[in-house]
């Protein structure tokens, strides 16, 4: 069965950063607009209520974003790491030394997470990804290649997630 996504009605288009982590708003105090939101689901099973936000609520690749992520079960970091380096090997060729290098970098940062759990990714294109808990700074991989493909999970026009894509884009409302 493919995955499915659905859309909540949006409460709020605005949010300042007092909305998001508390280590992310010591560094950020930047307003962020909802382009989209949706739920990924595989079969029966919800895994997480995902987030687009920038700050004129279009999203532009070359403009900094964040993605929001509100874990719906558990999940081991090492499963999120292993599907994440899957997902970038499937859209784009990865050699063995990029996908080692960054499966480390996200293995020393990716927690386990459980229901009610947020991961936050701050993109900054061309830079680098910062990753935020609900409680803490995670860490950060400065490497614009790891920047887009890792994005591309989620927003490149072959993800596995089609209507999430549109959804977190803005572009369709399920």
């Amino acid at each position: 069965m493919p995955p499915s996504f659905n859309t909540d009605d949006k409460k709020s288009n605005a949010s300042s950063s007092a909305s998001y982590p508390e280590a992310f708003s010591r560094v950020c105090q930047d307003t962020w607009r909802l382009c989209g939101e949706g739920v990924f689901s595989w079969s029966v099973f919800r895994f997480y209520r995902a987030r687009l936000l920038t700050h004129t609520g279009t999203f532009d690749s070359d403009k900094p974003f964040l993605l929001d992520l509100h874990y719906l079960r558990a999940l081991t970091g090492q499963q999120i790491v292993s599907t994440s380096m899957d997902e970038i090997a499937r859209i784009h060729p990865l050699n063995e030394e990029q996908r080692r290098r960054w499966a480390a970098a996200l293995e020393s940062m990716i927690p386990d997470v459980c229901l009610g759990d947020r991961l936050l990714g701050w993109f900054v294109p061309g830079n680098r990804v910062d990753f935020f808990s609900s409680s803490d700074a995670l860490g950060q991989i400065n490497d614009p290649e790891f920047v887009r493909m890792f994005s591309s999970i989620w927003l490149d026009e072959k993800t596995r997630s089609p209507q999430l894509r549109e959804a977190l884009l803005g572009e369709v409302r399920i």
